[in-house]
This record gives structure tokens, C-alpha cells and sequence, in this order.
């Protein structure tokens, strides 16, 4: 073993913090495109992330949808445009695959929406309370997203979405998803989404809440086309629900 560190030592050195051929007295390694590289707390704050978020299952499909409170749980208008929506809903916490291929029970809680409802069309959001489960709240168990302040938002920078892309186990999409637009309401991006990735958390990279997933985008130029994916900045949204994020808000529908 020492004979074989020696002779590969032999092939290489250091020079200038790089690692240099001797022979050609050049680098051996090279950034490939854009840099890619990721500190390890960037995992670990990724994992914290998926488990604010929940699939939602209907007596008709799926989407996504993810907490912003204890007992506050936001998705698309058009998931939940009505109280009676939310009935049938099915919240589902912890669904994912595991390394064998395995699946997790997902950890169920159900709508209140007879405690407290809101939701706008012009912002495709809706949000809902949980019922609490043996006095516990499912933010109290699995977090919840602060909506109180978005960080400054730049073109091309990426964003990532944790979803349940047509139903399946919890995914993220986290590499070739730019921001490509910025408006007031809106945000445009590249990062893939599918049936069921409704009402997903669109995040940044270090994990705060910047927009809620709502839709795919036809390009401009080609009808039929989508080249774009948008959502609706919390920005935009949290002035209209920042007084129901209150722990001590009374009981009772939002008008």
C-alpha cells in the first residue's frame, strides 16, 4: 500500500492550493459550466424543508401543500376553492421512498375548515387550520415556514421545489431551476413540476419560502409549448393572512 500512495504521490502536486501534472504544469481539475458546488448544511436544511410539506389526497387526485403555522396549511386556490373541498382532503405528512425502496405510513391529519378557511383566486392560494391529534398540532410535530420576511430575489438564481410530483413519494427538484422573471405577484422559473406538485413551497437556496407553486407557462412564441413554470410570491400573499397567523386568532371562518 505505501508503494502504490508513493507512486500516485509522484503524479501530482501542489502548487498554488491546485493540483498540478507535473508534466504539463496544469490544473487536473476544472469547473465544468456553472459552478455547482453545495456546502453540506445545504442537505441538511433541504430535509428540515420536507417536513413542512404534505401531499394532499382527494377523492380525485393529488397536490402539495405545506405548513405556515401550527395548525395553518396553505395550497392552490384551485385544490381548495371551497370549505367543502377540504372535506374528503386527506393531509399527508412524511410520505416518502426509502433507500430499499420502501414507502413510509404517512402521518394523516384532516381539515377544519369550519374553524378557519381563506382562499383567493387572484393569488391561486387557500388556506386551511388542521385539526390537532391528541392535543398535538402538526406544526408542533413538523414544522412550519416563516412567512414573515422574503429574502431579496435576483434573476437566475436558483430555486427548488419539494413536491409530490402526480402523487408519487415526496421529491425535490433542486439543479436547472432558474428564476427567470420577477414580478410584483409573480415569479417565473425552470424547475420542473407535474400533475400533483400543485400548491408546492417554492424555495430558495437556503430553504426560506419565496412563492407558492401554482402553474405551468406556454411560451409566447410557440402555442401549445410550456417553457416556464410560476408561482405566486408570499409577498404578495402575506399581507392578507398575516393577522390569521396569530396563535390566539378566535375561532371562525375568514370572510
Amino acid at each position: 500500500m505505501d508503494d502504490l500512495v508513493s507512486g500516485f504521490s509522484r503524479k501530482f502536486k501542489w502548487k498554488g492550493g491546485k493540483t498540478i501534472n507535473p508534466k504539463t504544469n496544469t490544473p487536473y481539475e476544472a469547473i465544468i459550466g456553472q459552478e455547482n458546488f453545495a456546502e453540506i448544511w445545504w442537505l441538511e436544511e433541504a430535509l428540515k424543508a420536507a417536513k413542512k410539506v404534505a401531499r394532499i389526497k382527494k377523492n380525485r387526485g393529488t397536490a402539495t401543500g405545506f405548513m405556515i403555522s401550527e395548525d395553518l396549511f396553505m395550497t392552490n386556490h384551485h385544490v381548495f376553492g371551497e370549505k367543502e373541498d377540504t372535506y374528503s382532503a386527506k393531509i399527508q405528512f412524511d410520505f416518502k421512498a426509502n433507500k430499499d425502496g420502501s414507502a413510509n405510513k404517512p402521518d394523516e391529519w384532516v381539515c377544519d375548515a369550519a374553524n378557519l378557511f381563506k382562499s383567493n383566486k387572484s393569488l391561486d392560494y387557500a388556506i386551511v387550520r388542521l385539526k390537532p391529534q391528541s392535543g398535538l398540532k402538526p406544526g408542533q410535530k413538523w414544522g412550519y415556514f416563516d412567512l414573515s420576511a422574503e429574502p431579496h430575489l435576483i434573476d437566475n438564481q436558483h430555486v427548488n421545489i419539494i413536491q409530490y410530483p402526480a402523487g408519487r413519494r415526496q421529491e425535490i427538484v433542486f439543479r436547472d431551476n432558474q428564476l427567470m422573471a420577477i414580478e410584483p405577484t409573480v415569479i417565473q422559473y425552470l424547475t420542473d413540476t407535474d400533475y400533483g406538485s400543485s400548491g408546492s413551497p417554492v424555495l430558495d437556496d437556503h430553504f426560506n419560502l419565496i412563492a407558492i407553486h401554482s402553474r405551468r407557462v406556454e411560451d409566447p412564441n410557440a402555442k401549445g409549448s410550456w417553457y416556464r413554470n410560476q408561482g405566486y410570491r408570499i409577498s404578495a400573499i402575506y399581507g392578507e393572512i398575516m393577522e390569521y397567523l396569530d396563535h390566539g386568532l378566535a375561532n371562525g371562518s375568514i370572510p
